[in-house]
């Protein structure tokens, strides 16, 4: 006697199937952030720890200079400014990677008040322009472009030297569009050439694209290295319909 599928069984199948596309996912953006904690790791270790390398040695120096005040009070200043570019470093990382819970006003005031945190943490001045419309999402939609704001300004700070940054969040063509300018040293080109092009993804960009895919939206960055239109330009959209009535 053959099985015939019932709805049911289709019901069940289908579910199956999605559970596993699910967990499929799942462990494809945890891969890719291990894969970005460990790029950190070793920036840390490149980076901060040699500026406490420095201090050690400067420390050494000045033990040696005890009997010559000026000289050790010049070995002291450089010391101070090692451990002082340390200690910026560390604040401003464990800032921008301490996953930032949604605030009780919505993703708006969440988003603005991380800007705000981050801009006094580093060099970077940062301007916000959200609509409200943003709180009208789900809140794992929100909490998705949330992460996705962090990831784009961890990668701003790790790698653009920039200084100003312009977030923007509005609705547009029955989309939501979510745009992070910055004015840093954007790419140059493998032949020297500087040129308005797509960026390569790094491991920070595929977990960015994995979470709005998830959404049913899109990912595009940009970069144009020029004296007339230097930086980078993060766009992301996803549908309104996601949003709440």
């Amino acid at each position: 006697m053959s099985l015939q599928e019932t709805p049911v069984s289709r019901h069940v199948r289908n579910a199956s199937g999605g559970s596993r596309h699910t967990r499929k996912a799942n462990s494809e953006r945890l891969a890719l952030q291990e894969e970005v904690h460990r790029q950190i790791a070793s920036e840390l270790h490149d980076s901060t720890c040699q500026h406490l390398v420095a201090a050690s040695l400067i420390l050494m120096q000045v033990r040696s200079a005890l009997g010559d005040p000026l000289k050790a009070t010049r070995h002291c200043d450089q010391l101070d400014i090692s451990i002082d570019r340390a200690m910026k470093e560390l604040r401003s990382l464990t800032y921008l990677l301490h996953p930032q819970d949604l605030f009780e006003g919505g993703l708006r005031t969440t988003i603005e008040q991380f800007a705000e945190g981050l801009a006094a943490r580093t060099p970077l001045n940062i301007e916000v322009s959200i609509s409200s419309a943003v709180d009208g999402l789900p809140y794992e939609a929100q909490r998705a472009l949330l992460r996705i704001v962090q990831e784009a300004l961890t990668n701003v700070y790790r790698h653009a030297k920039a200084t100003q940054v312009v977030i923007t969040i509005g609705t547009r063509d029955r989309k939501f569009k979510l745009e992070v300018r910055d004015d840093g040293q954007g790419m140059v080109a493998a032949d020297g050439a500087c040129r308005f092009r797509p960026w390569a993804p790094g491991a920070g960009i595929r977990i960015m694209r994995a979470r709005l895919q998830e959404m049913g939206g899109q990912l595009e960055i940009l970069s144009a290295p020029t004296t007339l239109r230097r930086g980078t330009i993060l766009r992301a959209t996803f549908p309104c319909a996601l949003a709440r009535e």
